[in-house]
């Protein structure tokens, strides 16, 4: 008898349409998906006659949960999924196991946001509690900032770290981290949503060895969120002492590019590796870092749809051999609200400082030309609020259909 396996899901994504294969390709698996959103709905399709339920996506990591432990069923347990993604949770648990983490409160009003900018000072970063993504983030500059934001209910408010920022992810089997991949953000994530006129970059050093104290905190926060069996994703920084702080954390893979670009790095399937850890509780490394990758996310300043992409032939005449992957922003496609642009480029190389150039040199090359010249509005900042999903998603991230 084969294994059910249900995989919760947002069904027109193309990431998710990946992972569905990737689940498929499984010894002897029966992939069933739901697009659903609440518990309720989930406990609907769900059932002891299921293995396992699963998903890739932050929002439903906690319905996934419940439904599994509702069911008596292996998986994330709820308690380690709101420990990940309340950010509160994630900073006392941090905390807790000795691992830096910025200073933070929950502020419930104006009073009390203004009570922590005080003792540590502006800049400082307001974060929604239940809000994912970096347009449910907020850098705070001022007094006036903190009247728009803090009307809109209870914030983290967070430290402001300045510092190079990056990521660890893992794939961890029985508690017990088996493999780590570092990427590193160029600029900030949250310059990249306050300045629309970058392009903004992910880069796969080569070499992980400048990095292995990150690593070290990294994988021992890991630890300390008793993840099981899952790919995890830590954000965080390294200040100018080179002191690491830990901001962020999911337990699914990474989203901007960072999956397939460990394809490029390694060599290697990202998605079946998901679901070797999430179903099989298995690793099938250890795998040899063979390149550098980096990603540039393609955008320009204006608004409405793209009119013209200058730059093309050029880069591909230069870099071409080079490129491993491109999706050019498309012609009369309306522009994306998000930092991750309108398209984009991945580019690998044996040497970490050829990417970095490369990525450079088509920042420089790459223009976008819109119908409006008119800065783009993402709303105010409530609206960001509502639609941080709508306005998170990436603008490539579109599949008509699973084939499995």
């Amino acid at each position: 008898m084969k294994r059910r396996i249900l995989f919760v899901c947002r069904a027109a994504s193309s990431e998710s349409a990946r992972s569905a294969q990737a689940l498929a390709s499984l010894e002897n698996v029966e992939v069933v998906t739901a697009d659903v959103s609440e518990f309720e709905s989930l406990m609907q399709v769900a059932d002891a006659s299921f293995e396992r339920i699963v998903t890739t996506q932050e929002t439903l990591l906690e319905i996934v949960a419940l439904a599994n432990e509702a069911l008596g069923l292996p998986g994330l347990s709820v308690e380690t999924v709101r420990n990940a993604l309340d950010k509160s949770r994630l900073k006392s648990t941090l905390k807790q196991a000795g691992i830096n983490t910025p200073a933070y409160e929950v502020v419930a009003n104006l009073d009390e946001a203004q009570r922590f900018a005080r003792e540590l000072g502006f800049p400082m970063v307001l974060k929604s509690l239940s809000g994912s993504g970096a347009l449910a983030t907020f850098v705070i500059h001022s007094d006036d900032d903190l009247k728009r934001v803090t009307d809109l209910g209870a914030f983290l408010a967070e430290q402001y770290i300045n510092g190079q920022e990056l990521c660890v992810d893992t794939i961890t089997i029985d508690g017990e981290p088996r493999f780590h991949s570092v990427c590193c953000y160029q600029p900030s994530i949250l310059e990249a949503v306050e300045d629309t006129q970058i392009q903004w970059s992910c880069v796969m050093p080569r070499d992980m060895t400048p990095y292995e104290n990150f690593i070290e905190q990294g994988l021992k926060a890991v630890k300390a969120l008793s993840v099981r069996n899952a790919m995890t994703h830590m954000e965080g920084f390294i200040d100018p002492n080179g002191r690491p702080w830990f901001t962020d954390a999911t337990l699914r893979p990474a989203g901007a590019r960072i999956a397939p670009m460990l394809a490029y790095a390694y060599d290697i399937d990202p998605y079946r590796a998901w679901a070797r850890a999430a179903v099989d509780e298995a690793f099938d490394g250890p795998w040899e870092r063979k390149y550098a990758v980096g990603t540039i996310f393609l955008r320009g300043l204006g608004s409405g749809s793209v009119r013209q992409v200058i730059g093309v032939e050029r880069v591909q005449h230069e870099f071409g051999e080079m490129i491993a992957e491109a999706r050019w922003p498309r012609v009369g496609a309306r522009k994306s609200a998000t930092y991750t642009g309108d398209g984009y480029l991945t580019i690998r190389h044996p040497d970490t400082a050829i990417v970095q150039q490369a990525l450079r040199s088509i920042a420089q090359l790459v223009k976008i030309t819109y119908s409006s010249d008119e800065p783009l509005a993402t709303g105010t900042w409530g609206q960001r609020l509502e639609k941080f999903n709508e306005l998170n998603r990436p603008a490539w991230d579109v599949s008509s259909e699973f084939n499995l």
